[in-house]
């Protein structure tokens, strides 16, 4: 099955092909910025989303030290994916941007030192870091590998 969506201005179009390879919360300072809360994601391959239309390109320093990129939106700003240099050629898409299409099932918790008292893990949580988990640990934890075969 391919999933696709659009930013909220319609200007941006993407799809990917494969369901993704982790659901997954992060709860790093960096995220409750730029979200105003925890980052809901669908973690995959960045070869495997294609766009259309003007992305616009932001870099910040990641809670590991390592650089993260936002890709938005250059019209309506909403973001489509970022890219953490921590997983390289991983990217995270927003979970609502597909959320008609795929029930968000978190498997995974990152930055959970951060996480606000509000927010509860949900019953489908296997694996909870405190930090960002290592690369070693969450390619452990990765799913549907048979479809990119």
């Amino acid at each position: 099955m391919a999933y696709s969506g659009t930013c909220t201005c319609g200007n941006i179009e993407f799809s990917f092909p494969h369901d993704p390879m982790m659901q997954f919360q992060c709860h790093c300072s960096k995220c409750q910025i730029a979200f105003g809360s925890s980052l809901s994601a669908l973690a995959m391959p960045e070869s495997e989303i294609e766009c259309k239309g003007e992305l616009k390109t932001h870099t910040v320093q990641g809670g590991s030290g390592n650089e993260m990129h936002y890709y938005r939106c250059a019209e309506c700003g909403v973001l489509i994916y970022n890219k953490p240099e921590l997983l390289e050629g991983m990217i995270y898409i927003p979970a609502g941007l597909v959320a008609d299409q795929i029930e968000f099932t978190p498997t995974v918790e990152l930055w959970t030192a951060n996480k606000p008292d509000w927010i509860n893990s949900p019953a489908s949580i296997v694996a909870s870091f405190e930090d960002n988990g290592t690369t070693e640990r969450l390619i452990e934890l990765l799913e549907n590998l048979d479809q990119r075969e």
